[in-house]
């Protein structure tokens, strides 16, 4: 999978942020970061087409670093969410779903855990989900929302707003093996259940599509 060389390059970032850096060490960045998460990509198109997030911070209303500390792909990410993984000094991220749905979406996904029928499908797709060793993001709501009793039998997930599975590995010589690649493909395909039922049954935020 990746290279030593990639946490060497992410090191040297760390410590010796701006373009200039950047622009002299830019074929480090391509050969040992992007080239094999091109490669990892290639062997997952059957969940969608990636997309490689630039390099490039947008510094012009947030004092961050010139350049972003991590190597960030989404795969088949749309309107109802998608796939991604991401390689930093915090570890490698794998995760899927929908981040920070749009108030229309998040009334559909309420409606949707309201109904049992919808609900135990979302259930299920979240057992296949934890098998593959994934976490649901906990709930960010102290209460129910509005329209919803406290006593819900659902309560839990009515009180969430990120439907996103993750989980963060730890940096290590396992990284740099073909099981690191593995464990990727494994973990995104068994998000595979909760993708297909949030494009099912949340979709795209039509706000989101009048605003375009």
């Amino acid at each position: 999978m990746w290279p030593p060389a990639a946490l060497d390059f992410l090191r040297e970032l760390e410590a010796d942020n701006d373009r200039d850096w950047f622009k002299a060490n830019r074929a480090r960045y391509d050969d040992d970061l992007v080239a094999p998460a091109k490669a990892l990509a290639q062997t997952l198109s059957h969940l969608g087409e990636p997309r490689f997030f630039r390099p490039y911070n947008d510094a012009r209303f947030h004092a961050r670093p010139p350049i972003k500390e991590q190597l960030g792909v989404a795969i088949g990410y749309g309107d109802a969410g998608g796939f991604y993984f991401e390689l930093s000094l915090d570890g490698l991220l794998v995760a899927a779903g929908l981040h920070h749905p749009a108030t229309d979406q998040l009334e559909r996904f309420r409606a949707a855990i309201d109904d049992a029928r919808s609900a135990k499908s979302f259930e299920r797709a979240l057992a296949t989900t934890s098998a593959a060793g994934l976490t649901l993001i906990e709930p960010a709501l102290k209460r129910a929302p509005r329209g919803y009793p406290l006593d819900h039998p659902r309560i839990d997930h009515l009180r969430r707003k990120n439907l996103t599975v993750y989980c963060r590995h730890a940096l290590g010589p396992w990284l740099h093996e073909r099981p690191a690649a593995d464990l990727i493909r494994t973990q995104l395909e068994g998000a595979k259940p909760l993708v297909s039922w949030l494009a099912k049954h949340v979709g795209a935020s039509q706000s989101m599509r009048r605003g375009r």
